[in-house]
């Protein structure tokens, strides 16, 4: 795990009346990698900064 906080995930999942297993979060882990690339690759007018346009433009706000 690189990204996520494995003990936080685990704790709302519990709260929602699941379990995740390890294979969810790698996934999820490798899910949050490929975005962060994707928005880095992102023409966003120059700017350096990665804002919310740009993370509802690769689907990380909302239900895309």
């Amino acid at each position: 795990m690189k990204y996520i906080n494995k003990t936080n995930i685990k704790k709302l999942v519990n709260a929602q009346g699941k379990r995740a297993g390890k294979d969810f979060l790698f996934q999820l882990d490798l899910m949050i990698e490929r975005k962060v690339i994707k928005a880095c690759s992102v023409h966003n007018g120059g700017k350096k900064t990665l804002d919310s346009s740009v993370a509802s433009y690769i689907g990380i706000n909302g239900d895309k």
